[in-house]
């Protein structure tokens, strides 16, 4: 691997047309990715094509916005359950799970919050029982994700970690995130606003990650078109002028990075 992406969605349907031709084009390019599941079924995909391409690996779990329809997770081991999903050798990390109050419906905000909390604490259980990191997805609820986090940590030391994907936080947050050894990932809305620099500097070269949250918001210059793991390139092109880095450098400190965390 020369890059690797450590978020993104092979499965979806955006792909089913030319799957095999994006994975060929990312052996091409030397580019390594884990696909991530948003619900069961997708976790089951991203299993499979992980299992079928050996620069792929596999996240499984349940996105917050799935809460209120996904009934209670069996973490057990049941067949076609995400503790069986877990055993696979290419199954690196649980999630994305997390918090997500951005489309909360005031009517229901409470109820809702509620329900996502309690899947986020089941799989950060899960996670912790099988000594797997957490990808983490939170929008508008960092202060409420940490402090689950933080009481986790106190008794799960450094079984609970992970990364926390697609960061838009400021500094402050992000120390609040290392301080509990977690890696904060960026995408390629970096390469069409600066709101990310500040946080992008202040990043320890340990702990920051690449990725593109595939087949959402393409970097420039793909902007307004599919994305797809190959563009992590760009990504990491950004991150280095952004950081005042030598681009080949900060590739391998993420791979290096996605290595120790991920186990890839």
């Amino acid at each position: 691997m020369k890059y690797v992406d450590i978020h993104c969605h092979l499965d979806f349907p955006d792909y089913d047309s030319d799957r095999e031709e994006v994975l060929v084009r990312m052996r091409e390019k030397e580019v390594g990715a884990i696909t991530i599941g948003a619900d069961l079924e997708s976790s089951k995909r991203a299993v499979k094509i992980a299992e079928t391409n050996e620069n792929v690996w596999a996240c499984v779990g349940v996105h917050p916005d799935n809460a209120p329809s996904t009934p209670p997770l069996n973490l057990r081991g049941g067949r076609g359950e995400l503790g069986e999903l877990v055993l696979s050798k290419k199954t690196v990390a649980i999630g994305e799970c997390g918090l997500d109050y951005f489309r909360l419906d005031p009517a229901f905000a409470k109820a809702t919050a509620g329900k996502q909390k309690k899947l986020f604490e089941s799989q950060i259980q899960f996670a912790i029982k099988h000594n797997k990191p957490l990808m983490l997805h939170i929008r508008d609820a960092y202060e409420d994700a940490l402090e689950i986090l933080v009481n986790y940590k106190k008794e799960a030391g450094k079984k609970l970690r992970g990364n926390v994907h697609f960061f838009a936080g400021d500094t402050k947050i992000a120390k609040k995130f290392l301080d509990l050894d977690f890696t904060l990932s960026f995408t390629g809305v970096i390469t069409f606003t600066h709101d990310y620099d500040e946080v992008i500097k202040y990043i320890p070269p340990n702990s920051i990650m690449s990725e593109t949250d595939a087949p959402f918001v393409a970097p420039v210059p793909y902007r307004g078109k599919r994305n797809e793991p190959i563009y992590v390139i760009e990504v990491v092109k950004k991150m280095a002028e952004i950081r005042g880095e030598n681009e080949d450098i900060l590739s391998e400190a993420i791979i290096n990075n996605a290595k120790r965390v991920f186990g890839i």
